[in-house]
């Protein structure tokens, strides 16, 4: 290869690179970005004073006397300048301090300044750079040799810092750091050997695109499937975020239950609808501004300075998910759940942040469309102490003695005697100490520990129920709570019967609590597993009746035995006691037992009393209480 062709190729390369920058713009608040961008103008110029510096060697252009002197001079001059340049581009991708890389880069500048301008004084004698005839090379004198051993200083000011700071690079970074000099010694002793250019000028593109393609490319990582820029080039960019220490507003969106969406549609109209949200989001923020997290998650990495607010950015989307999306000829929607952070004021370093994102997107899913999720510094030690509590549920799974149960006695209105109790879980953790269901239920069921949790539970009181018998000769009828999750598991009937048959239980002393909120969502696996389970007496009571809008399907076709009012129902009915009786006729029409929760006072038993409920459960007669007071309530004969 030539010297022309070698600058050619070289042309070409650099108008690819700049081709591709102006698709995905750099970073503008990064200093390492800007000073490529500068690097690159600074070599477009080396290759555009070696073009003509060559032109006028090979006689295709001709220029005065003096003119061919200063090209040649600045030509020479331009290659311990470059290396300059990659000298304070290097120390700016291997050392964090900034203010230490500007001291360095001065100091290394003052001898390239003194050759600078004693070559531009020495060209009308041409003493310290004499040129040969021809205007070929360089003569081997003092100005040739002072250049060379310039430029193989700053070729060794690049590897002193590179390895200084080895442990701390990541591993591309460091083979680059440590390539580039080694390339440039080897081009110089070329050089100094051949008298051409050519290779300098091509290790030059090479590292160039190199590092553009390693270290600053923001095209390279995209997600195949939407175009968008991908998870790796979100932590390179965060990266160099932290180390200008910029503002900037982390937003993720998460697809609510997509799984469920490719499992109706299928995964072609899935990944139709992917590309179609990604589209939609390259409409409110710059290209290089959104990422593609996860398979169903999505994030947006706006500048605080940008003029639309965070608060106008969310309203258009949720404006554009109540619209529909037209997908070939189907109409779908989706529900897209956001959270946001903002750095450094709320995540101050890269660790924090990422978990601070981890942390959003775990929480993000329980959003469920309502208003953005807002990372601060407090929720943070709230995530914690959910992770402990979530810790304290596992260890519950391998160590089934930490979970306990507590029996609340459900009383006889008519008589004043204990006819059954419901069981309710504790969980006894060493750090935490003793759990209450509010703390550690929703996130059982959201993590679906709820299911193991359950079955030691249910082992637990089939072992008590037993024990009731033997002890005092009457039977207990017990009831335990299952959650929306349980009626996922198509196995849990059948686990539930082996559960009472190798403890010897009778099934008709065991009833099953089921909230009014889960028969609704899950009408047909509830009725399915109700109708298996009913044919073997077991009985189901309905929970937390009236607390959200009653199905009346649920209430004529559901085989269940009881209907347990909640509090709320009763609170309501002091005032205005219509509803609470109408709700009454109508169960007792159905041939339902009614129980009347949360009865804590004398007026609230008169009031269940005239209304003619069969049955109580409350601090009025009983706080939840251990097994071994249950037993001893039971030994005493009087609730019986």
């Amino acid at each position: 290869m030539h010297d022309l062709e070698a600058i050619l190729l070289s042309v070409a390369l650099m108008i690819t690179v700049v081709s591709d920058i102006i698709r995905f713009p750099l970073l503008k608040q990064d200093r390492g970005s800007r000073f490529f961008v500068e690097l690159l103008i600074g070599y477009s110029l080396y290759l555009g004073i070696a073009s003509l510096v060559l032109l006028a060697q090979k006689q295709i252009l001709f220029y005065p006397q003096w003119l061919v002197r200063l090209l040649w001079i600045v030509h020479f001059l331009s290659i311990p300048c470059l290396l300059a340049m990659w000298m304070h581009f290097n120390a700016l991708n291997v050392i964090t301090d900034e203010h230490l890389v500007n001291r360095l880069t001065l100091v290394h500048m003052i001898p390239l300044l003194i050759l600078i301008i004693v070559a531009i004084a020495d060209i009308p004698r041409q003493r310290f750079y004499p040129i040969t005839e021809g205007f070929v090379d360089l003569t081997p004198n003092a100005g040739t040799y002072s250049f060379l051993i310039l430029s193989f200083f700053f070729c060794l000011a690049m590897i002193l810092p590179t390895l200084g700071h080895r442990n701390e690079l990541p591993g591309s970074l460091l083979f680059i750091s440590l390539l580039m000099p080694i390339v440039f010694i080897i081009s110089l002793i070329m050089f100094a050997m051949r008298k051409t250019c050519m290779l300098f000028t091509m290790v030059n593109t090479f590292m160039l695109v190199l590092q553009y393609v390693v270290g600053q490319r923001d095209s390279i990582r995209t997600d195949a499937l939407t175009g968008l820029p991908a998870y790796s080039l979100l932590h390179r960019k965060l990266m160099r975020i932290y180390n200008f220490r910029a503002q900037y507003t982390i937003v993720l969106l998460d697809i609510e239950n997509f799984r469920y969406f490719n499992a109706r549609h299928g995964t072609v109209l899935g990944d139709a609808m992917l590309v179609a949200f990604s589209e939609f989001l390259k409409t409110l923020v710059h290209v290089n501004e959104v990422f593609r997290f996860s398979d169903d998650q999505f994030c947006l990495c706006i500048p605080q300075q940008q003029s639309v607010s965070i608060d106008i950015l969310a309203q258009k989307i949720r404006s554009r998910l109540e619209q529909p999306w037209l997908l070939g000829q189907e109409q779908v929607y989706i529900q897209v759940n956001m959270a946001m952070v903002n750095i450094p004021s709320n995540a101050s370093s890269l660790d924090e942040l990422f978990q601070a994102m981890k942390q959003l997107a775990f929480d993000v899913k329980s959003v469920h469309g309502r208003t953005m999720l807002v990372y601060t510094r407090q929720s943070s030690i709230e995530h914690q102490h959910t992770m402990n509590i979530l810790s304290a549920l596992r260890d519950s799974v391998r160590k089934p003695e930490q979970v306990c149960v507590h029996y609340q006695p459900i009383i006889e209105v008519a008589t004043g005697k204990m006819v059954a109790a419901e069981a309710l879980m504790r969980i006894r953790d060493v750090n935490l100490g003793f759990l209450q269901p509010s703390q550690f239920i929703p996130l059982a069921e959201h993590t679906n520990l709820i299911i193991p949790l359950t079955r030691i539970l249910f082992s637990k009181v089939c072992r008590f129920e037993k024990l009731v018998e033997e002890t005092t000769g009457y039977p207990l009828h017990i009831s335990v709570n299952l959650s929306g999750k349980e009626f996922s598991s198509k196995s849990l009937a059948k686990a539930l019967l082996e559960q009472m048959e190798a403890e010897t239980v009778d099934p008709a002393l065991i009833s099953f609590e089921i909230t009014e909120s889960v028969v609704l969502h899950s009408y047909d696996a509830v009725a399915g597993m109700m109708d298996e389970l009913s044919k073997q007496k077991i009985a189901f009571s309905l929970d937390d009746f009236g607390s959200g809008y009653s199905n009346l399907q649920a209430l004529m076709k559901l085989p269940y035995t009881y209907v347990k009012f909640d509090k709320s129902v009763l609170e309501g009915a002091q005032s205005n006691p219509t509803m609470l009786r109408l709700l009454t006729v109508m169960l007792h029409e159905l041939g339902k037992c009614i129980v009347a929760e949360g009865v804590e006072t004398e007026e609230e038993l008169a009031l269940v009393r005239s209304m003619g409920i069969e049955r109580v459960q409350g601090f009025y007669y009983s706080k939840p209480v251990s097994p071994d007071a249950l037993m001893d309530l039971l030994r005493s004969k009087t609730w019986w």
